[in-house]
Parts: structure tokens; C-alpha cells; sequence
């Protein structure tokens, strides 16, 4: 087989086998769903407090500004400031939706377990790769699961310690430079 042949092999079995985990992934472990936490309809955004309210011709609301001891609490607590709409659709109030930060709770585990999942994965096509003797096929694996441990890292990247951002980098950096050494050496 020519060489560009086994280079465009590898790199195709490099790229469906990351498709293939990440799919895999989000198959068999379904990602939290924001309307699981949140009631569909409860997302106004920020800016709605510096806009005149949307109603219909005939009715008049007054705007009314969300209360600053309200803002205070609610940004401390990591909530969202939601109005309270009556049935003309005006604001009539406020209040402090926590929603939002429990969803982000619940993605943020989800993001570590396809974080710890996603570094398995790779690291055991690594391994499987470092010890195949077909070039292309060994390559592709490897590549494979360097790319479902990037897909896993860039999941949880936002959310790591510092520590654990140097950490995994510096297990990767040995993994690599362990490979290259067994599978390059002459």
C-alpha cells in the first residue's frame, strides 16, 4: 500500500473512532436536559430589564425595575433574576430562579464523568494501537484516542482545578513520549 494511502487510512480510523466514542458516549449517557430543571418558558434575558414590555395594543404595563436587595441576593447566590408576569403578561414582580445554577451543577458532573469516560477510552486505544503491527490501522487507533481524550478534556476544560488542567497535561505528555518511544525506536 502506498504511503499516502496508509496516512489517509490512519486519519480516517483516527476520526470515526472519536466520532464513534463520542457518539457512543452520548447514547448510552444522555446529557442533562435544561428542561428537566428549568419550565419552559421561565428564560427571560438580562437586557429584557432596559426594554419597554411587549403587550398587546390595548393594554399598558407599567415597568417596574427589579429590586436592588433582590439583585444583590440573586447575583450572590448565582440565580437568575426571572419576572413574575401577571395575566396581561406584565411584570408584576421578581424573583430569584435557581434553576439555572442547578442545571449548570448537573452538566458540570455530567461534563467530568464524559471527561473520566473519554480518558478511558483513549487511553486504552492507545494501548491497543502502541501494540498493532499494521502501520496504518496502529496509527489511526492511536489517533483515535488521542482525539476522544482531547473530545473528553474540552468537555471538562472549563470547569477543572488548575491543578488538574496541569495534571492531565503532564500525564499526557508521558503517555505521548512513552509511545514515541515504543512504537518509533529503531
Amino acid at each position: 500500500m502506498s504511503k499516502i494511502k496508509i496516512v489517509i487510512l490512519g486519519i480516517s480510523i483516527a476520526i470515526i473512532l472519536a466520532f464513534f466514542f463520542g457518539y457512543g458516549i452520548n447514547t448510552f449517557y444522555k446529557p442533562p436536559e435544561h428542561k428537566d430543571y428549568c419550565k419552559e418558558g421561565e428564560f427571560y434575558p438580562r437586557a429584557e430589564f432596559y426594554q419597554k414590555p411587549i403587550v398587546d395594543e390595548s393594554e399598558k404595563c407599567e415597568y417596574i425595575e427589579p429590586d436592588e436587595s433582590l439583585r444583590l441576593e440573586c447575583t450572590e447566590k448565582e440565580g437568575q433574576i426571572t419576572p413574575k408576569r401577571d395575566e396581561n403578561g406584565c411584570i408584576e414582580s421578581y424573583y430569584c430562579e435557581m434553576c439555572y445554577k442547578e442545571f449548570d451543577n448537573i452538566r458540570e458532573i455530567y461534563n467530568r464523568n464524559v471527561f473520566i469516560i473519554s480518558a478511558i477510552l483513549g487511553i486504552i486505544s492507545l494501548l491497543i494501537g502502541a501494540f498493532l503491527k499494521l502501520p496504518s490501522v496502529s496509527s489511526g487507533i492511536m489517533g483515535g484516542g488521542i482525539l476522544t481524550i482531547i473530545y473528553g478534556t474540552l468537555r471538562y476544560w472549563g470547569n477543572m482545578p488548575d491543578y488538574g488542567r496541569f495534571t492531565i497535561l503532564g500525564i499526557a505528555l508521558a503517555i505521548l513520549i512513552w509511545l514515541g518511544y515504543k512504537k518509533f525506536k529503531k
